[in-house]
């Protein structure tokens, strides 16, 4: 039985059924700068949608839109086909966790978890028995049972943010925000909490907006994600589509490590600073592109023939392999190729290359 069957049971208190969300060209300027630009996505009902991206792409000023917080320049957002124009927040039936926690210090984690339910207008309230069930369901959910009568202080990091999504859960909302919510928290923890909290949503079912710029978190966690920068949506996938179908150089560069180089296609075959690679790429004519690869994509050639050639600059032990950073070419480009450990290059020697996997992207 999950959270939403749990609660059902108490027919006065309005459900929080998940919502399909349609963002329809939204654009958000703060004065003279601008955030968003015509942002567009349809998010379906109990989807888990990552917004990834660099600081200042835009993914914090779209989750807040979402909250009703910041209100758009233009362009409208809906809520299962309701546009929220002027809806005010304490009517959207919200669920939101941000980093750093913003639970109550002078209050128990049995009082954060129940706060939105108890200042509720007194005509939407549960009553004292059913907060104290639905608090204690909560608890046992985020694996936190016997932790009522602490206060924060007495929490670990990773707990509080327990408590933090708990409370958010607890008004059984509709829509489910999360803003670098493990961010935070050291590494182990990040990993342990993004594992548990994919639990949580397939238990619950929420409609989940999920903001991070960590892409290990959002390639774990989400059913799909939104790669912005700059203020727009540069693509929109699963895991597999972003990683091995990206859209875009900077997709390619910010999803996974990646070297990427500027060629000319000449009647099919890739250049690379004017030499042959190697590669080939289907088209007539010439032609400026990007050539982009994974360090770990990478084979050593006989040097003799068309390869891609770089001078070692640096290299250092990278796991099981040796990376080698490469200068190829005497315009500074620099490219970055894993290598069995017992295939090391002293710096200064040159090292022909091909990638076995590697994609184009036309200028």
């Amino acid at each position: 039985m999950n959270a939403m069957t749990e609660f059902a049971d108490d027919q006065s208190i309005a459900l929080g059924a998940p919502v399909g969300v349609t963002i329809e060209n939204v654009a958000k300027d703060f004065g003279d700068s601008p955030a968003l630009h015509g942002v567009s996505l349809d998010v379906h009902a109990g989807e888990l949608v990552a917004l990834l991206g660099p600081s200042g792409s835009g993914k914090t000023t779209l989750l807040r839109i979402l909250a009703g917080l910041e209100a758009p320049s233009s362009g409208r957002v809906l809520f299962g086909g309701e546009d929220t124009l002027g809806l005010p927040v304490q009517d959207r039936n919200i669920g939101f966790v941000f980093q750093h926690y913003a639970l109550f210090r002078h209050m128990t984690v049995f009082d954060n978890i129940a706060f939105g339910l108890t200042v509720r207008r007194r005509r939407d309230r549960p009553a004292s028995a059913e907060i104290r069930r639905r608090v204690l369901h909560l608890l046992d959910l985020v694996q936190l049972s016997g932790f009522e009568k602490r206060y924060p202080a007495q929490l670990s990091g990773g707990q509080r943010q327990r408590v933090a999504l708990a409370r958010a859960l607890a008004i059984e909302p509709r829509l489910l925000l999360l803003d670098e919510p493990f961010g935070a928290l050291d590494a182990q923890v990040r990993r342990d909490l993004r594992r548990w909290l994919r639990e949580i949503h397939d238990r619950t079912g929420h409609t989940t907006f999920f903001v991070t710029h960590d892409q290990e978190e959002a390639l774990e966690l989400a059913d799909r994600i939104v790669v912005m920068s700059k203020g727009r949506i540069e693509q929109v996938g699963s895991a597999d589509d972003i990683y091995d179908r990206p859209a875009s150089p900077f997709v390619f560069s910010f999803i996974g490590e990646s070297s990427l180089l500027p060629v000319e296609i000449t009647d099919g075959t890739v250049l690379v600073d004017g030499a042959p690679s190697g590669l080939s790429f289907g088209e007539t004519g010439t032609r400026p592109a990007t050539l982009g690869f994974r360090p770990h994509d990478v084979t050593l050639v006989s040097d003799d023939g068309p390869a891609i050639r770089g001078r070692v600059v640096a290299e250092r032990r990278h796991g099981a392999r040796r990376r080698l950073e490469l200068q190829v070419g005497p315009k500074q480009l620099r490219a970055e190729i894993d290598v069995e450990v017992e295939a090391s290059r002293a710096i200064g020697s040159l090292v022909a290359f091909q990638p076995e996997r590697w994609r184009i992207f036309p200028a």
